[in-house]
C-alpha cells in the first residue's frame, strides 16, 4: 500500500482527481486527507499550505512533495521537518501555460487592450499610434524552469530579453545578467521587467519604491512570482504618478486580494488571481509517482528542493 497525506488549500483539484490519476501507476495507492487522523500512518505527502505543525505528527514521513514550483508555503511552518527530502514539481506543462499567461498581458498591454475596450464599452471608434516593439528590452528575474521557457519564447517575438539570476545559467542561450550590478543595470535599461522568481529571503521585498522609479519612465511591470517580492504600496504610487505605464499581477501579499486593496481602483493595474500556471493532476503525477519509487528504492529523487537556498 502506498499512503500519500493530501492536501491544497486553494481547492485547485480534489483528492478524488488525484486517487484516479495514481492508480494508473499504482493501483494499491491510497490518498487521504491530511487533517484526517488515518494520515499519521502515511510515508508521502502532497501538500499545498498545510497547517502548521501537521507534516511534523506524521512520523512515518519519507517524503513530501509541493503541490506546485514553488516552496515557499512550506517554509512559513517553522516545525517543518526538514531532515525529510521535499521536492517540487517541475511540469513543462505548467511551464507554457505561465509563459503563455505572461505573453497574454504583455502584448495586451503593448497593443493598447484596455484602451480599445474601454473605446468598444463606449462605442467610440478610434485608435492609438502603433508602438515600435522591435528589439524592444525585456528583463526576465528568474530563469529556472519557468523563466527559461518564458525567455525564449519572447525572442521568438523579437524582442531583446535578458535573463536574471544570481549565477549566469551556461546551458542557456538567451543573454543573461547576474548579481546585484547585472540587477541595478536590467532596472535602469529596460522597458519591460518581468518577475518569475522563487521566494526566498534574499527575493522578498526585492521591488521597492526606489526601484521602480530607477526603472525608465513608461515601463511595464510583471509578476507571476511571488506577492511578497513586491512593495505594493511603492509599485501603486509608481503607477499612479505616471512613472510606470502599469503593471500585470498574478500574485499579491494577500490572497484573495482585498476587497478592500487599492489596486482594485487602479485601472492600470491588471489582476489576476493566482492563475497564471495551476497544477494538472494529469500531467505531474507520473513525476511524484517516479520520487515515490525512487524513495522505496533508496534512491533520490528529482526535483529535491535545498533548505538552505530555499528552492
Amino acid at each position: 500500500m502506498t499512503l500519500i497525506a493530501f492536501h491544497d488549500s486553494n481547492d485547485n483539484s480534489s483528492i478524488i482527481d488525484w486517487h484516479n490519476c495514481a492508480l494508473k501507476f499504482d493501483k494499491k495507492v491510497s490518498f487521504v486527507p491530511l487533517t484526517n487522523k488515518n494520515a499519521d500512518q502515511a510515508e508521502f505527502a502532497l501538500v499545498w499550505n498545510p497547517p502548521k505543525g501537521r507534516l511534523a505528527e506524521l512520523k512515518r514521513l519519507k517524503l513530501i512533495c509541493s503541490l506546485g514550483q514553488g516552496v515557499d508555503h512550506l517554509w512559513k511552518d517553522l516545525s517543518m521537518p526538514l531532515s525529510i527530502p521535499i521536492i517540487r514539481l517541475v511540469d513543462p506543462n505548467m511551464s507554457r501555460a505561465l509563459s503563455q499567461w505572461v505573453l497574454a498581458v504583455l502584448l495586451d498591454f503593448l497593443r493598447d487592450g484596455p484602451f480599445y475596450r474601454s473605446k468598444r464599452e463606449k462605442r467610440e471608434f478610434c485608435k492609438l499610434s502603433e508602438r515600435n516593439t522591435f528589439d524592444l528590452k525585456v528583463a526576465v528575474y528568474g530563469i529556472g524552469a519557468i523563466g527559461a521557457v518564458v525567455a525564449k519564447n519572447l525572442e521568438t517575438l523579437e524582442f531583446s530579453v535578458t535573463g536574471w539570476a544570481q549565477t549566469k545559467k551556461p546551458q542557456l542561450l538567451f543573454r543573461q545578467a547576474t548579481g546585484t550590478v547585472g540587477f541595478q543595470r536590467l532596472i535602469a535599461t529596460n522597458f519591460v521587467h518581468i518577475c518569475l522568481l522563487p521566494l526566498t529571503t534574499h527575493t522578498k521585498k526585492l521591488f521597492t519604491k526606489e526601484i521602480f522609479m530607477k526603472m525608465p519612465k513608461g515601463a511595464y511591470f510583471i509578476n507571476a512570482g511571488r506577492g511578497e517580492q513586491v512593495d505594493e504600496a511603492g509599485l501603486l504610487d509608481a503607477v499612479k504618478t505616471g512613472h510606470l505605464s502599469g503593471a500585470a499581477l498574478d500574485v499579491f501579499c494577500e490572497e484573495p486580494l482585498p476587497k478592500a486593496h487599492p489596486f482594485w481602483n487602479e485601472q492600470k493595474i491588471s489582476i489576476w488571481p493566482h492563475v497564471a500556471a495551476q497544477t494538472n493532476p494529469e500531467t505531474v503525477i507520473e513525476q511524484i509517482m517516479e520520487s515515490i519509487y525512487a524513495i522505496k528504492s533508496g534512491r533520490i529523487p528529482k526535483n529535491v528542493v535545498d533548505p538552505v537556498r530555499q528552492y
